[in-house]
């Protein structure tokens, strides 16, 4: 009984540290892969009518993208080169134009995720956002991985949108 016992814990304590997790909301193989750290590289939107493509975080923005082993996920990316500080020297105290920058130039939002590994989807639960409108949403991401190159690619509203992220190891 006591090694039947040591044995379950230590499973439990390998699948924890292997990254491994087993649930209803995930496909098998696909939440082991996806968690982890991932740094953006590049984040470009592409007028599918023009061609014209557009860099909303400039053409070097910084950020990551955090995937849980649990299933939770945080999204930080910012606009470089960073919104100058306020003139006022006060984060409180931003003009109206100030503060529209700021928020024009940052995105932020945490809630959990799900993986369809067979249509290539992971679907954003969003929880809490900088963006009001996104708070309470689903944001489904088609995705692809190949080695530490996370690239999340997709078309929406006349736009052709690329996020590529490198993992952080």
């Amino acid at each position: 009984m006591q090694l039947s016992r040591s044995l379950s814990v230590a499973y439990a304590v390998f699948l924890l540290l292997a990254g491994i997790t087993a649930g209803p909301s995930h496909a098998a193989g696909a939440l082991p892969k996806l968690a982890g750290t991932w740094r953006v590289e590049r984040i470009t939107d592409t007028d599918i009518a023009t061609g014209k493509v557009v860099y909303p975080y400039g053409e070097q923005p910084k950020g990551y993208i955090v995937y849980d082993p649990t299933g939770h996920l945080s999204v930080q990316i910012m606009r470089t080169p960073a919104v100058r500080p306020f003139a006022s020297g006060d984060d409180a105290a931003g003009s109206d134009a100030e503060v529209r920058a700021a928020y024009d130039g940052y995105v932020a939002y945490f809630g959990t995720y799900e993986v369809d590994a067979e249509r290539g989807v992971v679907v954003h639960k969003v929880e809490g956002s900088l963006m009001p409108s996104y708070t309470g949403t689903d944001q489904p991401r088609p995705f692809r991985i190949e080695g530490d190159v996370l690239t999340i690619e997709g078309d929406s509203d006349g736009v052709h949108f690329l996020r590529r992220l490198k993992r952080v190891r």
